[in-house]
């Protein structure tokens, strides 16, 4: 069996959360029905959309709506901006950060052909937003500032609290991508206020396709639909989901997720510390995250004389699977890597690779990660090494 180090890609359906969806999977659901079978799935969906609520603690008074993924959800917040907003000239600016998650850097440049401004606020050396240089942007004419609440690459988390009081003084809408740290960090959205809050499934070893948005009963701007409904569907914002046991399974995942908190911020805290000291006993390893910023399941390296592409595919051979964002080819939409912010050489930022762990690895998993990690790179800089000698 596979050692799965990609948590913050994708995740495996939980046995908890398969049993939760089996009573409803391939049924023909109508919740508006009478019948015994369909009241029975009908209070399960009720039980689901309580444990979404419960799960970053909203009110009744604030809405939550069902999309098929957080990308969805990121598009209905910035294509009703722009629609209501931009292009009726009520504002002409929207906020985010350098290191937005891909799908927002491709929707911050639809808005900018469009003549929108879009500001791009870089991040400190610690990898965490410049709030002082966001405030500065901040002004009656900004419609939105957009910042993920954890970089899906480091795992850093980003100071919501100061940006959420900096928007609220200038009545500016706060849009967060929860993605990477529900079921990592506890979100408590009376405390931390935002106008829009989104996270997925797929993350917390849920069903795939399905995600949530939160909306605050008081978010100074209003959402318009991308995928209409009725008016009773969701607020008249999205129709409602046609798979019912999706919706029953992420409620399940997102109860698991926050009862397993503890155990994610102590035991996977260890363990990836762990892992991140023995990883640091090869030479030219650097940690690209500060330990006390990060959420607790991730470890993230440059390793010199290593594309991670090749280290990715040495380690799958072992049955390991970590992650790079190194090897994707963003073009136009790269974000500031995170060489660059910790002050490393351009060239070392195609040998980034993390390690994002979950519930189910274990201590013996971490040794043979780490002894397979150092193979992996002795043999991949002999080779080069080798590789190099024959072309001269």
């Amino acid at each position: 069996m596979s050692i799965l180090l990609n948590s913050n890609i994708t995740t495996q359906v939980s046995k908890n959360v398969i049993e939760a969806m089996e009573p409803f999977l391939n049924k023909a659901i109508d919740l508006n029905s009478i019948s015994k079978e369909n009241q029975k799935a009908l209070k399960a969906y009720k039980e689901a959309i309580d444990k979404i609520y419960r799960s970053f603690n909203a009110t009744d008074d604030d809405s939550v709506i069902l999309t098929s993924s957080v990308s969805e959800a990121t598009s209905q917040v910035f294509y009703s901006v722009y629609l209501k907003y931009i292009l009726t000239g009520r504002k002409n600016a929207v906020i985010i950060s350098s290191r937005a998650p891909i799908n927002e850097l491709k929707l911050a440049r639809f808005l900018e052909s469009q003549g929108c401004r879009v500001y791009r606020i870089p991040v400190t050396n610690d990898g965490t937003v410049d709030v002082e240089v966001l405030k500065e942007y901040l002004n009656n004419k900004t419609a939105l500032v957009s910042i993920p609440m954890v970089d899906d690459e480091s795992g850093v988390i980003q100071p919501i609290e100061e940006i959420s009081l900096a928007c609220s003084l200038h009545n500016i809408a706060l849009y967060c991508d929860a993605s990477n740290a529900i079921g990592k960090i506890p979100i408590d959205l009376q405390r931390t206020k935002v106008s829009f809050c989104s996270f997925g499934a797929n993350l917390i070893e849920g069903p795939k396709d399905i995600a949530a948005l939160y909306i605050a009963n008081d978010s100074p701007i209003e959402l318009i639909p991308l995928i209409y409904g009725s008016d009773f569907e969701q607020g008249a914002l999205r129709e409602m989901p046609k798979d019912i046991a999706k919706v029953i399974g992420f409620g399940k995942a997102l109860e698991d997720a926050i009862d397993a908190l503890d155990f994610e911020i102590e035991d996977i805290r260890e363990l990836r510390d762990d892992l991140e000291e023995k990883i640091l006993e090869v030479s030219g390893v650097y940690s690209l995250a500060p330990w006390a910023l990060r959420t607790p399941n991730i470890a993230i390296f440059a390793v010199e004389g290593v594309h991670a592409s090749m280290l990715l595919d040495e380690l799958a051979t072992k049955d390991i699977i970590a992650y790079s964002f190194s090897t994707h080819n963003f073009s136009n939409f790269e974000r500031t890597p995170l060489t660059e912010i910790n002050a490393l050489p351009s060239y070392l930022k195609h040998t980034i690779i993390g390690f994002s762990l979950n519930n189910l690895i274990s201590q013996e998993d971490i040794n043979i990660v780490a002894k397979e990690f150092k193979a992996a790179v002795e043999k991949i800089r002999n080779f080069s090494g080798n590789l190099c000698k024959e072309q001269k």
